[in-house]
């Protein structure tokens, strides 16, 4: 199973009505398209896309954007229709914020608790706080995302 592509800010802004009406609450077609890209925004949100004349449009852009829900907190996206539970995720998440490169050193911590753990099936954010993006200042660490091979998981933000 192939891994989604990731639209690209500037395919989405061609394919939106290009009229900065701001309906939407963005001052910009464009910066409704970041906001289509991180969540904040759902196709529904752009009134001239519920036109018939956008019909085709507006059932592309829910394709794209269909499904799962963002982890408010983390920006983690799952789509649990594609989650399959392999749990891969879980062990490169664990192998991620355990090990430390110190003066040339690796050495491993136990102390972390997860921050991913499949749930009935499905992979669940149970420790967000664990989480490299979550230390101040952050590491955009994305070994969950680049090891799902299904495409269950994004992260957005």
């Amino acid at each position: 199973m192939a891994k989604r592509e990731r639209p690209q800010p500037l395919y989405l802004f061609q394919m939106l009505p290009r009229t900065n009406c701001k309906l939407c609450g963005c001052s910009t077609c464009m910066a409704f398209a970041f906001g289509l890209i991180s969540r904040d925004k759902r196709p529904e949100d752009c009134p001239p896309l519920l036109e018939d004349a956008y019909k085709p449009t507006l059932d592309q852009l829910k394709e794209l954007f269909g499904g799962g829900g963002v982890v408010s907190e983390s920006g983690l996206l799952i789509e649990e229709d594609k989650c399959v539970g392999c749990g891969d995720c879980v062990v490169v998440c664990k192998k991620a914020i355990t090990t430390m490169v110190y003066g040339g050193m690796v050495i491993q911590r136990e102390d972390k608790p997860l921050v991913l753990q499949v749930i009935d099936g499905r992979i669940q954010v149970v420790n967000w706080k664990s989480c490299k993006r979550a230390e101040d200042p952050p590491d955009y660490c994305r070994v969950c995302e680049e090891k799902c091979r299904f495409g269950a998981l994004e992260l957005v933000k």
